[in-house]
């Protein structure tokens, strides 16, 4: 993110078809669009807002409740009380027990289900467990969990889709390669009043002999991440099957980011 003028920007990418969801989020959180890049899958939006400025007459009204209240203490010093103040102070200890001093507990973070929730550290897991993520894209805070499943392996028709992910601008035709395998991707929404919206929930994959040889596979329950739903509601989870066609499999690993660069991302292997 730069700042040029007065101005702060961002650019992310969103899916052909969810642009408009994607403008009205970051137009809530007080963005402005102002350029838009169309590619064949993906459009990559350049948005900018004001930078905050600091609120200079609170500061002053701070300043000057601070000054009346050392000058009434002053004052009180000056021209208190005249009673004798020269009698031999009471004992402390016979007159009052000492007061207890409390320390106020530090609050304590919301957790889904009133039990201790934690996002996974390790940015690295194996396929089958599951990453703890809390989404705080714009003005949410949303704890999420994501599990993908280990590869299955699976024989694309000749009505499959298959393009380059290689391809910088998405859309290149690609080539089925050597083995072609499905991860079942599932997302679980453990928000009590919040809806999360996926727009900015990308795939890749790498360790597979050739990394530059990667396709993207679409068939039928095979739709990859323009699969994702509008929103996925409170307390619900979605699932899809993501395909790609690689030279091997055996050491495969799948990442999967989320919330674009202000997120994370979690990578899932064997």
């Amino acid at each position: 993110m730069a700042d040029t003028k007065g101005y702060e920007s961002t650019t992310v990418q969103a899916l052909r078809g969810t642009e408009d969801r994607t403008i009205a989020k970051m137009e809530t959180a007080g963005w402005e669009l102002v350029d838009r890049d169309r590619g064949t899958f993906r459009t990559t939006l350049t948005f900018r807002r004001p930078r905050p400025r600091k609120n200079l007459p609170a500061v002053a009204g701070l300043g000057f409740l601070l000054l009346v209240a050392v000058g009434g203490s002053t004052l009180g010093l000056l021209f208190g009380d005249d009673a004798d103040t020269t009698a031999p102070p009471a004992d402390a200890a016979a007159s009052s027990p000492p007061a207890a001093v409390v320390t106020p507990a530090p609050p304590a973070a919301p957790a889904p289900s009133g039990t201790t929730w934690e996002e996974t550290a390790d940015g690295e897991l194996a396929f089958g467990e599951t990453a703890r993520f809390r989404s705080t894209a714009g003005s949410s805070d949303i704890p999420l969990e994501i599990t993908v499943g280990p590869p299955v392996v699976f024989t694309p028709s000749e009505a499959a889709t298959v393009f380059d992910a290689r391809d910088a601008f998405g859309g290149r035709p690609g080539s089925l390669h050597e083995t072609t395998v499905s991860f079942t991707v599932t997302i679980r929404n453990l928000s009590t009043d919040q809806a999360f919206s996926p727009d900015f929930v990308f795939s890749d994959v790498a360790g597979t002999g050739a990394d530059d040889q990667v396709s993207k596979v679409l068939e039928g329950d095979v739709v990859g991440m323009t699969g994702w739903p509008q929103e996925i509601p409170p307390g619900a989870a979605f699932t899809l099957e993501d395909g790609y066609s690689v030279q091997d499999a055996t050491a495969i690993e799948y990442t999967l980011e989320i919330d674009g660069l202000a997120g994370r991302s979690f990578s899932f292997s064997r």
